[in-house]
Protein backbone atom coordinates (compact mmCIF):
# COMPACT_ATOMS: atom_id res chain seq x y z
CA UNK A 1 0.00 0.00 0.00
CA UNK A 2 1.41 3.27 -0.66
CA UNK A 3 1.10 5.58 2.32
CA UNK A 4 1.45 8.69 0.25
CA UNK A 5 -2.18 9.69 0.55
CA UNK A 6 -1.65 9.04 4.68
CA UNK A 7 0.06 12.20 4.98
CA UNK A 8 -2.82 13.99 2.96
CA UNK A 9 -4.31 13.71 6.59
CA UNK A 10 -2.18 16.09 8.68
CA UNK A 11 -2.83 19.12 5.93
CA UNK A 12 -4.41 20.62 8.56
CA UNK A 13 -5.69 23.95 7.02
CA UNK A 14 -6.98 26.87 9.52
CA UNK A 15 -10.29 27.83 8.28
CA UNK A 16 -11.70 31.58 9.29
CA UNK A 17 -15.45 32.74 9.32
CA UNK A 18 -16.51 35.81 9.43
CA UNK A 19 -14.33 37.43 7.07
CA UNK A 20 -16.70 40.42 5.84
CA UNK A 21 -16.00 42.04 9.45
CA UNK A 22 -12.97 44.58 9.41
CA UNK A 23 -10.39 41.97 11.06
CA UNK A 24 -7.54 43.82 13.96
CA UNK A 25 -4.01 43.73 12.23
CA UNK A 26 -3.40 39.92 14.13
CA UNK A 27 -6.45 38.86 12.46
CA UNK A 28 -5.80 39.99 9.35
CA UNK A 29 -2.31 37.81 9.69
CA UNK A 30 -4.12 35.13 10.95
CA UNK A 31 -5.80 35.13 7.59
CA UNK A 32 -2.92 35.32 5.88
CA UNK A 33 -1.19 32.85 6.81
CA UNK A 34 -4.33 30.51 6.51
CA UNK A 35 -4.80 32.07 2.73
CA UNK A 36 -0.52 30.84 2.20
CA UNK A 37 -1.47 28.03 3.92
CA UNK A 38 -4.52 26.89 1.37
CA UNK A 39 -2.74 27.56 -1.71
CA UNK A 40 0.27 25.48 -0.43
CA UNK A 41 -2.62 22.59 -0.05
CA UNK A 42 -3.77 23.08 -3.48
CA UNK A 43 0.12 22.80 -4.77
CA UNK A 44 0.42 19.49 -2.43
CA UNK A 45 -2.68 18.02 -4.04
CA UNK A 46 -1.26 18.59 -7.36
CA UNK A 47 1.84 17.38 -7.04
CA UNK A 48 3.54 20.81 -6.99
CA UNK A 49 5.84 20.04 -3.83
CA UNK A 50 8.12 23.28 -4.78
CA UNK A 51 5.28 25.76 -4.72
CA UNK A 52 3.56 24.10 -1.99
CA UNK A 53 6.82 23.70 0.06
CA UNK A 54 7.03 27.63 -0.67
CA UNK A 55 3.64 28.72 0.45
CA UNK A 56 4.19 26.44 3.97
CA UNK A 57 7.52 28.51 4.58
CA UNK A 58 5.92 32.04 3.68
CA UNK A 59 2.51 31.14 6.02
CA UNK A 60 5.31 29.90 8.48
CA UNK A 61 7.20 33.10 8.19
CA UNK A 62 3.61 35.16 8.84
CA UNK A 63 2.78 32.87 11.58
CA UNK A 64 6.07 33.27 13.44
CA UNK A 65 6.33 37.05 13.05
CA UNK A 66 2.79 37.10 14.82
CA UNK A 67 3.08 35.10 17.15
CA UNK A 68 0.54 32.65 16.30
CA UNK A 69 2.06 29.57 17.72
CA UNK A 70 -0.87 27.11 16.33
CA UNK A 71 -0.12 28.41 12.83
CA UNK A 72 3.39 27.56 13.56
CA UNK A 73 2.58 24.41 14.38
CA UNK A 74 0.58 23.84 11.22
CA UNK A 75 3.13 24.89 9.10
CA UNK A 76 5.45 23.14 10.27
CA UNK A 77 3.30 19.41 10.17
CA UNK A 78 2.46 20.75 6.22
CA UNK A 79 5.88 21.23 5.62
CA UNK A 80 6.86 17.97 7.11
CA UNK A 81 4.05 16.36 4.77
CA UNK A 82 5.71 18.11 2.02
CA UNK A 83 9.55 16.81 3.04
CA UNK A 84 7.60 12.59 3.51
CA UNK A 85 6.26 13.22 0.27
CA UNK A 86 9.99 13.65 -1.30
CA UNK A 87 11.52 11.01 0.31
CA UNK A 88 13.14 13.08 3.11
CA UNK A 89 12.11 10.84 6.26
CA UNK A 90 14.63 12.64 8.59
CA UNK A 91 13.83 15.83 7.49
CA UNK A 92 9.91 14.94 7.59
CA UNK A 93 10.17 13.24 11.64
CA UNK A 94 12.12 16.75 12.48
CA UNK A 95 9.17 18.63 11.53
CA UNK A 96 6.77 16.84 12.63
CA UNK A 97 8.27 16.37 16.34
CA UNK A 98 8.83 20.37 15.74
CA UNK A 99 4.84 20.88 15.62
CA UNK A 100 3.86 18.27 17.98
CA UNK A 101 5.89 19.95 20.63
CA UNK A 102 4.20 23.37 20.10
CA UNK A 103 0.38 21.45 19.95
CA UNK A 104 1.43 19.60 23.13
CA UNK A 105 2.15 23.22 24.74
CA UNK A 106 -0.83 24.40 23.54
CA UNK A 107 -2.78 21.72 24.42
CA UNK A 108 -4.11 21.68 20.89
CA UNK A 109 -4.51 17.12 21.56
CA UNK A 110 -6.52 17.15 18.05
CA UNK A 111 -3.71 18.71 15.72
CA UNK A 112 -0.93 17.03 17.81
CA UNK A 113 -2.57 13.40 17.47
CA UNK A 114 -1.94 14.14 13.27
CA UNK A 115 1.41 14.87 13.87
CA UNK A 116 1.91 11.46 16.38
CA UNK A 117 0.40 9.81 13.13
CA UNK A 118 2.20 11.30 10.90
CA UNK A 119 5.25 10.31 12.89
CA UNK A 120 4.13 6.87 12.59
CA UNK A 121 4.52 6.89 8.63
CA UNK A 122 8.06 7.71 8.64
CA UNK A 123 8.79 5.42 11.37
CA UNK A 124 6.47 2.95 9.28
CA UNK A 125 8.53 3.81 5.92
CA UNK A 126 11.43 3.70 7.71
CA UNK A 127 10.63 0.12 8.66
CA UNK A 128 10.79 0.67 12.42
CA UNK A 129 7.77 -0.86 13.10
CA UNK A 130 7.88 -0.87 16.80
CA UNK A 131 8.28 3.15 16.76
CA UNK A 132 5.44 2.80 14.56
CA UNK A 133 2.84 1.00 17.13
CA UNK A 134 4.10 3.85 19.61
CA UNK A 135 3.67 7.07 17.78
CA UNK A 136 0.30 5.74 16.95
CA UNK A 137 -0.59 4.96 20.83
CA UNK A 138 0.48 8.27 21.55
CA UNK A 139 -1.76 9.60 18.71
CA UNK A 140 -4.74 7.74 20.28
CA UNK A 141 -3.99 9.07 23.47
CA UNK A 142 -4.25 12.83 21.83
CA UNK A 143 -6.91 12.02 19.78
CA UNK A 144 -8.98 11.17 23.60
CA UNK A 145 -7.71 13.82 24.99
CA UNK A 146 -9.19 16.01 22.41
CA UNK A 147 -12.67 14.01 22.41
CA UNK A 148 -12.46 14.71 19.03
CA UNK A 149 -14.84 11.55 17.10
CA UNK A 150 -13.04 12.84 13.73
CA UNK A 151 -9.71 12.46 15.57
CA UNK A 152 -10.17 9.36 16.91
CA UNK A 153 -11.62 7.88 13.75
CA UNK A 154 -8.55 8.55 11.86
CA UNK A 155 -6.14 7.49 14.37
CA UNK A 156 -8.35 4.00 14.38
CA UNK A 157 -8.01 4.18 10.49
CA UNK A 158 -4.68 4.01 10.96
CA UNK A 159 -3.97 1.65 13.02
CA UNK A 160 -6.12 -0.32 10.60
CA UNK A 161 -3.43 0.50 7.84
CA UNK A 162 -0.85 -0.28 10.12
CA UNK A 163 -2.19 -4.02 11.28
CA UNK A 164 -3.06 -5.02 7.20
CA UNK A 165 0.43 -4.68 6.88
CA UNK A 166 1.06 -6.66 9.61
CA UNK A 167 -1.05 -9.56 8.24
CA UNK A 168 -2.75 -8.57 11.60
CA UNK A 169 -6.41 -8.84 9.96
CA UNK A 170 -8.47 -9.61 13.19
CA UNK A 171 -7.39 -6.43 14.83
CA UNK A 172 -7.81 -4.47 11.23
CA UNK A 173 -11.42 -5.54 11.41
CA UNK A 174 -11.56 -4.89 14.83
CA UNK A 175 -9.80 -1.20 14.42
CA UNK A 176 -12.12 -0.54 11.44
CA UNK A 177 -15.57 -1.32 13.58
CA UNK A 178 -14.78 1.05 16.05
CA UNK A 179 -13.43 3.33 12.83
CA UNK A 180 -17.03 3.29 11.00
CA UNK A 181 -18.98 5.38 13.81
CA UNK A 182 -16.69 8.24 13.86
CA UNK A 183 -15.78 8.58 10.56
CA UNK A 184 -18.17 11.34 9.44
CA UNK A 185 -16.34 13.39 7.04
CA UNK A 186 -15.72 12.38 2.95
CA UNK A 187 -12.25 12.16 3.88
CA UNK A 188 -12.37 10.01 6.51
CA UNK A 189 -14.88 7.32 4.61
CA UNK A 190 -12.63 7.77 2.03
CA UNK A 191 -10.15 6.25 4.09
CA UNK A 192 -11.97 3.66 6.21
CA UNK A 193 -13.79 2.31 2.53
CA UNK A 194 -10.32 1.70 1.49
CA UNK A 195 -9.17 -0.24 4.37
CA UNK A 196 -12.26 -2.28 4.22
CA UNK A 197 -11.29 -2.79 0.37
CA UNK A 198 -8.12 -4.33 1.53
CA UNK A 199 -8.90 -5.79 4.26
CA UNK A 200 -11.69 -7.74 1.84
CA UNK A 201 -9.14 -8.56 -0.83
CA UNK A 202 -6.99 -10.05 1.76
CA UNK A 203 -9.46 -12.29 2.98
CA UNK A 204 -10.07 -13.34 -0.92
CA UNK A 205 -13.58 -11.49 -0.84
CA UNK A 206 -13.36 -9.98 -4.33
CA UNK A 207 -16.74 -8.59 -4.69
CA UNK A 208 -16.36 -6.43 -1.23
CA UNK A 209 -13.35 -5.56 -2.45
CA UNK A 210 -14.51 -4.11 -5.57
CA UNK A 211 -17.43 -2.36 -3.70
CA UNK A 212 -15.35 -0.82 -0.89
CA UNK A 213 -12.65 0.84 -3.08
CA UNK A 214 -15.37 1.93 -5.61
CA UNK A 215 -17.07 3.67 -2.25
CA UNK A 216 -13.63 5.26 -1.52
CA UNK A 217 -12.96 6.62 -4.76
CA UNK A 218 -16.75 7.92 -5.02
CA UNK A 219 -15.56 10.33 -1.21
CA UNK A 220 -12.22 10.79 -2.30
CA UNK A 221 -13.46 12.18 -5.73
CA UNK A 222 -16.17 14.55 -3.74
CA UNK A 223 -12.44 16.03 -2.09
CA UNK A 224 -10.33 15.56 -4.94
CA UNK A 225 -7.96 13.90 -3.20
CA UNK A 226 -6.11 12.94 -6.09
CA UNK A 227 -3.22 10.37 -4.56
CA UNK A 228 -5.81 8.38 -2.79
CA UNK A 229 -8.45 8.41 -5.89
CA UNK A 230 -5.20 6.93 -8.18
CA UNK A 231 -4.57 4.36 -4.90
CA UNK A 232 -8.26 3.49 -5.13
CA UNK A 233 -8.13 3.10 -8.54
CA UNK A 234 -4.99 0.89 -8.24
CA UNK A 235 -6.30 -1.03 -5.79
CA UNK A 236 -9.66 -1.73 -8.40
CA UNK A 237 -6.93 -2.43 -10.87
CA UNK A 238 -5.85 -5.27 -8.84
CA UNK A 239 -9.02 -6.68 -7.85
CA UNK A 240 -10.38 -6.65 -11.38
CA UNK A 241 -7.21 -8.83 -12.84
CA UNK A 242 -7.47 -11.46 -10.14
CA UNK A 243 -11.24 -12.03 -10.90
CA UNK A 244 -9.72 -12.29 -14.84
CA UNK A 245 -11.94 -9.28 -15.78
CA UNK A 246 -8.73 -7.65 -17.76
CA UNK A 247 -10.76 -4.66 -19.84
CA UNK A 248 -12.18 -3.23 -16.50
CA UNK A 249 -8.62 -3.63 -14.81
CA UNK A 250 -6.95 -2.01 -17.91
CA UNK A 251 -9.02 0.90 -17.62
CA UNK A 252 -8.69 1.30 -13.90
CA UNK A 253 -4.57 0.95 -14.36
CA UNK A 254 -4.55 3.65 -17.36
CA UNK A 255 -6.53 5.62 -15.10
CA UNK A 256 -4.75 5.58 -12.28
CA UNK A 257 -1.38 6.02 -14.63
CA UNK A 258 -2.46 9.63 -15.67
CA UNK A 259 -3.47 10.17 -12.04
CA UNK A 260 0.08 9.42 -11.12
CA UNK A 261 1.56 11.25 -14.13
CA UNK A 262 -0.18 14.52 -12.93
CA UNK A 263 1.25 14.47 -9.18
CA UNK A 264 4.63 13.69 -10.50
CA UNK A 265 4.68 10.40 -8.40
CA UNK A 266 7.38 8.55 -10.67
CA UNK A 267 7.25 4.66 -8.73
CA UNK A 268 3.66 4.39 -8.67
CA UNK A 269 3.87 5.42 -12.74
CA UNK A 270 6.12 1.91 -13.05
CA UNK A 271 4.05 -0.57 -11.21
CA UNK A 272 0.92 1.00 -12.98
CA UNK A 273 3.01 0.38 -16.49
CA UNK A 274 3.97 -3.31 -14.85
CA UNK A 275 0.74 -3.76 -14.35
CA UNK A 276 -0.62 -2.55 -17.73
CA UNK A 277 1.59 -5.04 -19.28
CA UNK A 278 0.38 -8.01 -17.50
CA UNK A 279 -3.12 -7.77 -18.21
CA UNK A 280 -2.74 -6.77 -22.21
CA UNK A 281 -0.72 -10.26 -22.17
CA UNK A 282 -3.13 -12.05 -19.85
CA UNK A 283 -6.35 -10.75 -21.74
CA UNK A 284 -4.99 -10.65 -24.57
CA UNK A 285 -5.95 -7.19 -25.27
CA UNK A 286 -4.18 -5.86 -27.74
CA UNK A 287 -3.73 -2.72 -26.39
CA UNK A 288 -1.02 -0.46 -26.96
CA UNK A 289 1.39 0.59 -24.78
CA UNK A 290 3.23 2.99 -26.54
CA UNK A 291 1.98 6.14 -24.60
CA UNK A 292 2.72 4.80 -21.16
CA UNK A 293 6.04 3.59 -22.26
CA UNK A 294 6.82 6.81 -23.35
CA UNK A 295 5.88 8.83 -20.93
CA UNK A 296 7.80 6.17 -18.02
CA UNK A 297 11.01 6.48 -20.26
CA UNK A 298 11.00 10.10 -19.77
CA UNK A 299 10.16 10.26 -16.37
CA UNK A 300 12.32 7.00 -15.07
CA UNK A 301 11.45 6.37 -11.12
CA UNK A 302 13.04 7.94 -8.75
CA UNK A 303 12.70 8.35 -4.93
CA UNK A 304 8.79 9.74 -5.48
Amino acid sequence: MSLSRLCLLGLLILGLTGCGARLNPYGQQVQRAASLSQQGEQSFSQGDMGKASRDFSRALEVSRSADYRLGVARQLNNLGAVALGQGDLKKAGELFTQAFEINQSQQSWSEASVNQANLATVSQKAGRWEEAAQHLEQAQDAAQWAKSRSAQGRVLIRWASFYLDQQNYGSAADALEQAQKLATTPSLKGALAYQRGRLSLAQGDTSAALANFCQALTFDRQVLDRAAMAADLFSLGETHQLRGEMYQAWDDFSRAFDLYAFLGKKAPLSRCLTRLGEVNAQGRLGNSLERFQKYARLNPPGDK
